[in-house]
């Protein structure tokens, strides 16, 4: 559990920015042939959700390996704990 103001929450989702998010595969994986470019892609399309944070865009790292494990968007999102946090409609 960690504790985020004041409140405790089970898990918290690893956001990366689209950089970290890749080196941190490369770690893993150093014969990837994951880009940064093909990440920015896929956000740019809509493939991976992300949230904009002033210039960056912060990924959830969990949905990113789900993607490419699974191969599909919806995989990806199936994976997100958003825990009870909605999109608002306008």
């Amino acid at each position: 559990m960690v504790e985020v103001s004041g409140r405790m929450h089970s898990h918290l989702a690893p956001m990366r920015g689209i950089r970290q998010a890749v080196l941190e595969i490369k770690a893993a994986d150093p014969h990837t042939a994951l880009t940064e470019r093909a990440v920015r892609r896929m956000v740019a399309e809509g493939t991976i959700p992300a949230v904009r944070v002033g210039r960056k865009q912060l990924i959830n790292l969990d949905v990113l390996y789900a993607y490419l494990t699974n191969g599909s968007a919806a995989a990806a999102e199936d994976t997100t704990n958003t825990a009870g946090i909605r999109p608002v409609r306008e």
